[in-house]
């Protein structure tokens, strides 16, 4: 009779060490899960009104892409979602341009209908925080502009 309580206790014992290892391993997996949620609601918070500005402004000052240098802010609209490919071109010169938005690590990248016409900042290996793709009009040619923010 002492033999099988023994048994029993230990039995018991491992069963509840069983439990409390699945619990506490439970909690970190849902804490990694908000964690990675939180960091990509903030990627998302910053792209959205850096892209909604890219193509909805033209910038100060309004013809900044003749003097770049002096430009405060970059925006590459005429209209809002109609952008300017002088504008384009000139960010293509200089992305740097783009470093007052405070991306971190980014890449965006502009389409007309038939190629890029505009590729800034860097392609990860990582998956994106954040992607967010808008059409627009380039001139006259249809195009889309994607932002991707790591």
């Amino acid at each position: 009779m002492l033999g099988q309580t023994k048994f029993e206790f230990i039995f018991t014992v491992v069963i509840f060490a069983i439990i409390i290892f699945f619990a506490v391993s439970q909690i970190n997996i849902l804490f990694t899960a908000i964690i990675t949620d939180s960091t990509t609601d903030i990627a998302k918070t910053i792209s959205t009104p850096v892209i909604n500005f890219l193509l909805k402004d033209e910038g100060e000052p309004p013809d900044w892409e003749s003097d770049p240098l002096n430009a405060e802010w970059v925006g590459l609209a005429t209209k809002p979602f109609v952008l300017s490919k002088q504008k384009v071109d000139e960010l293509q010169n200089d992305c740097t341009l783009l470093n007052i938005y405070n991306l971190g690590e980014y890449n965006l990248i502009i389409y007309n209908k038939t190629h890029m016409i505009l590729s800034c900042g860097y392609e990860s290996l990582e998956i994106p925080k954040s992607i967010i793709t808008k059409y627009v009009f380039v001139d006259n040619d249809v195009g889309n502009v994607t932002l991707k923010v790591w």
